[in-house]
């Protein structure tokens, strides 16, 4: 069921407020990105293989120069308190669960050393949007390695906020306290995009990676010579993505973007791909279009919003299961050894 069918299939407005649905579901402009992102997994074909032996299957990955169990990271989601109130801490359980790696957003309301402790020993990501005021920023970094996240993810295509037309007609409001203003009133969320920095260059890079003393993930790539400069800048990682179809609309979807991405930077930084993934068939073609590993967003969150933590947890465990009976369907039980061989286009 994708994310579309899905929400069309449930009460979630009524469960989580037409505000708050309005700003996890929607999309910039006419949606017409947030629909592709769904829609380009479809065009996609599986080749399977007949006759090889699947009895057992792996489906580990490496990112970072560690082994992950699988390739499904839950991504960085911000305002999580918005669609339960165990928020983060929920959606950082179902993942310590599922051995899934975690990305906490910056605009996390609930605290970085809070969903740590949730995490325990699970392996945790942080990401990071730059604000005007970077002191706001570092501080943020600061955090997010005193409590022990291994890497930071900067969104780098947020120089300002895309145009939400459903945000504005629902009157989205930040409620709950969050990380970059815990004490604070609530902030609208023109107040809260007006604290982003459009002056955001590359130059900017080396910076943040030096100060968060960890490796440096660039999260909102669609380009490959994007691509090429973000490896020339240091990052150990990419995210081919279109911010989930909330930024610019009429983009590339993610899995349309990433084989040019793999051409020109493939095997020397990690690939993820983001937008749309909501079946374990999804992941398999991500894999076998060159990716290392794909982030889940919206799917985990509606899954949080129904069952809290056992809701978003019951959403990873279909994933991965669906994932596991790709991987045998398609005659290939090693996850790493998914090609282009296993792919086609419709």
């Amino acid at each position: 069921m994708s994310d579309h069918e899905d929400v069309a299939s449930t009460d979630l407005e009524s469960l989580i407020g037409p505000g708050a649905f309005g700003y996890f579901a929607g999309g910039a402009g006419a949606e017409l990105t947030l629909r592709d992102n769904v829609e380009a997994w479809s065009r996609i074909a599986l080749h399977p293989r007949v006759l090889v032996d699947v009895s057992e299957r792996d489906l580990g990955t490496t990112l970072l120069g560690r082994h992950r169990p699988h390739p499904v990271v839950v991504a960085p989601m911000a305002y999580q308190r918005h669609a339960h109130d165990v928020g983060e801490r929920g959606t950082a359980a179902a993942a310590a669960a599922t051995d899934s790696l975690f990305v906490l957003s910056s605009q996390t309301t609930t605290s970085p050393a809070d969903v740590a402790d949730v995490l325990g020993e699970s392996d945790r990501w942080f990401q990071l949007y730059v604000f005007r005021d970077r002191a706001i920023s570092h501080d943020l970094v600061a955090q997010a390695r005193e409590s022990g996240y291994e890497a930071l993810v900067i969104t780098v295509d947020f120089p300002v906020a895309g145009w939400r037309e459903r945000d504005r007609r629902t009157g989205f409001r930040v409620e709950h306290p969050i990380a970059l203003n815990p004490s604070g009133p609530p902030l609208t969320t023109e107040q809260l995009f007006a604290m982003h920095d459009p002056s955001l260059t590359w130059d900017d890079i080396g910076e943040f990676a030096d100060a968060a003393g960890m490796p440096v993930v660039l999260k909102g790539v669609l380009r490959p010579d994007d691509a090429e400069r973000a490896v020339d800048a240091g990052a150990a990682g990419i995210v081919v993505s279109n911010h989930g179809g909330r930024q610019l609309d009429t983009t590339l979807a993610g899995i349309d973007a990433l084989p040019p991405v793999v051409d020109a930077v493939g095997g020397t930084v990690d690939l993820l791909v983001d937008g749309g993934v909501t079946r374990g068939w999804d992941v398999a073609k991500a894999l076998a279009l060159g990716a290392d590993a794909v982030m889940v967003g919206r799917h985990v969150l509606w899954g949080l919003a129904r069952g809290g933590a056992e809701g978003a947890e019951a959403v990873l465990r279909q994933l991965l299961a669906e994932l596991d009976s790709t991987l045998a369907l398609l005659g290939c039980p090693r996850a790493v050894d998914l090609d282009a061989s296993y792919v086609g286009r419709r």
